[in-house]
């Protein structure tokens, strides 16, 4: 086994092609091959003595060196983000060997570990990696929480709306009762942080960390920067947001979705996935979301609008 940066154009390519049968449990990994990130690893079935890595040359083969064939494919085992979210794409973890992967990783492990998100079979994988790395012990700290979820997936060719729009504003919709679904900016960013926060605590907070407000305002400006996110106002406050987390390759997927509490059980969820389904179906991208396992009212939410279950997802925090 090898570890080899993805970093050529034909890389990326090839990687895009690895991805994408698998991009419903790993959109975020997908959106960073299609930024072309700098922290991108394929893991290869090729022989190297370990830390080959470090000293790549002219001389070593790299899975783009060869024609993108079925072959050429086959001898990916994965992909890894080495960033201190590690996102991954690992489709059969049997294939490769723990204790091999983890002296591998110990030479390039740079960066305190935070968290490892993606399917759960491989995250599993990945947390009994990270157990047996002997670097910088400051890099790899106890695993404190890990979050299960059902990853689903839009199951039909195009959104039937659930809203009955009325007029709006250019760039919003108002529905039958009023309630204005709007397209956030920056410039909201202040309205949109109590919201956040409590999201924020109770779908990704760790037990014994607290969130903190410059926690929820460098979250904030990432999605409002870099994705797209829908507000639901009632008499012109915001009740419930919804946002996309990733933009990958084939898929969007949906996060973010927290209505406020006294404004539950209106369909107001519904209505702001809907429209980033919308969105998506319009720029060609099939919507994914992924739902704790225990959350069935979600679940069954999800499913009513037209989500249909697609596998596991799994996101371990250091």
């Amino acid at each position: 086994m090898t570890l080899i940066p993805v970093e050529k154009p034909e890389d990326f390519s090839l990687a895009e092609q690895f991805i994408i049968p698998h991009e419903e449990t790993c959109v975020s990994l997908a959106s960073l091959v299609r930024r072309k990130s700098d922290k991108l690893i394929f893991i290869t079935s090729s022989e190297k003595p370990v830390g080959s890595t470090l000293r790549l040359g002219s001389g070593t083969e790299r899975p783009s060196d060869y024609s993108t064939t079925d072959t050429t494919l086959q001898s990916i085992l994965g992909i890894l983000n080495l960033d201190s979210t590690i996102y991954h794409c690992i489709p059969n973890p049997a294939l490769i060997d723990a204790n091999e992967l983890s002296e591998n990783l110990n030479y390039l492990i740079k960066k305190q570990i935070r968290c490892i998100s993606g399917e759960s079979a491989a995250t599993d994988f990945l947390i009994s990696v990270t157990n047996k790395l002997t670097n910088d012990s400051s890099l790899i700290t106890p695993l404190k929480q890990i979050y299960y979820y059902k990853m689903m997936k839009w199951s039909n060719t195009a959104v039937v709306s659930t809203l009955r729009q009325g007029s709006g504003t250019a760039g919003s919709t108002t529905l039958s009762g009023g309630e204005e679904i709007i397209r956030c900016t920056e410039h909201d960013m202040e309205i949109l942080h109590p919201l956040q926060k409590d999201y924020m605590k109770d779908e990704v907070a760790v037990p014994g960390r607290p969130i903190t407000d410059a926690e929820v305002d460098i979250s904030l400006r990432q999605i409002l920067k870099n994705q797209l996110c829908f507000a639901l106002t009632v008499d012109g406050d915001i009740v419930a947001k919804a946002n996309t987390n990733a933009i990958g390759i084939n898929k969007v997927q949906i996060g973010g979705v927290y209505t406020h509490p006294l404004y539950r059980r209106n369909g107001y969820a519904a209505a702001l996935v809907t429209a980033l389904c919308n969105r998506a179906l319009r720029a060609s991208k099939q919507p994914v979301l992924f739902v704790k396992e225990k959350n069935m009212p979600a679940f069954a939410l999800y499913q009513k609008i037209g989500f249909a279950e697609c596998g596991r997802y799994a996101i371990a925090y250091y």
